[in-house]
């Protein structure tokens, strides 16, 4: 389901933002309860029964916390804490994912960006204290590719595949 922030002609009175604050508090703590309860099984409908609120006002408290459409999955209670997947594409994929739905080009270019960015953090840090180590001593080419290769590996949180890209 994807759901937007409320409009600026949606206005709520001082009553109707009490009474969500309230039942957003309220669901907040159940779901804090529950999450750390793995056996138990509620499903949404009876989550919703056991906090005393229906679906649209469920979906009207997320909505007033919103600033951008955002897709939201339906799930247990119980797997609040769990990043979003697909069981088909889990089932198929068997390993981890973290799954993010971008619903703008704004945003499908910041996470294209960032994600291409994170490897480098602190790598130009990295070679420049690489390089100094191996400008005090005397050593092979071979000697100096393994000390620049050792802290790509041990200092960098990428694959090793991305590794031996980087190196070479």
């Amino acid at each position: 389901m994807i759901l937007e922030p409320f409009s600026d002609d949606e206005k709520f009175t001082k009553k109707e933002r009490e009474e969500i604050s309230k039942n957003r508090q309220n669901v907040i703590e159940e779901l804090g309860k529950i999450s750390k309860d793995t056996d138990n099984s509620l499903t949404f409908e009876e989550f919703l029964e056991h906090v005393n609120i229906n679906e649209g006002e469920y979906i009207k408290m997320i909505r007033s916390k919103l600033k951008k459409a955002k897709v939201f999955l339906k799930r247990a209670p119980n797997e609040i804490r769990i990043n979003a997947y697909n069981s088909m594409i889990m089932s198929l994929h068997r390993a981890n994912m973290d799954i993010q739905f971008i619903l703008d080009p704004y945003s499908c270019l910041m996470y294209c960006v960032d994600y291409i960015n994170k490897s480098e953090n602190g790598m130009s840090k990295l070679l420049r204290e690489a390089l100094n180590e191996l400008k005090k001593g005397n050593s092979t080419v071979k000697e100096r590719l393994r000390v620049i290769a050792n802290k790509i590996l041990n200092s960098s949180e990428i694959s090793a595949q991305e590794a031996v890209y980087h190196i070479l």
